[in-house]
């Protein structure tokens, strides 16, 4: 009786766990996939598309998007020409968290933006 409490007791704990800080989607395989090689066009702007799902539609219990993913998505905006876009989501990333302003500034800065 004591083993069947014991196991209802860690199902339960982990169970209640299930409610993640994040909704990552599938950002994991998307960032490996994006770092691996040079893309096209095309599939550059498949990836801003993944990316602004990620920034923009954030879930989890924190609604925001993962850390990094801001920066991400606003070098992909650079990268298809959309300087303006780009700076609002460096911004972004520094607003949602502001221990990342000596990396986005320096970036900026190498940016040229």
């Amino acid at each position: 009786m004591k083993k069947l409490v014991i196991i209802v007791f860690c199902a339960l704990l982990f169970g209640s766990c299930s409610n993640a800080l994040y909704k990552y989607y599938d950002y994991d395989n998307l960032l490996y996939a994006y770092g691996t090689r040079d893309f096209s066009e095309k599939e550059i702007k498949k990836f801003s598309r993944q990316y602004s799902k990620i920034v923009e539609l954030p879930k989890g219990k924190r609604k925001l998007p993962p850390p990094g993913a801001c920066v991400e998505y606003a070098l992909l905006l650079f990268q298809q020409g959309k300087t303006k876009e780009a700076k609002e989501y460096f911004v972004k990333e520094t607003v949602y968290y502001p221990e990342s302003q000596p990396y986005v500034d320096s970036l900026v800065k190498k940016l040229g933006l």
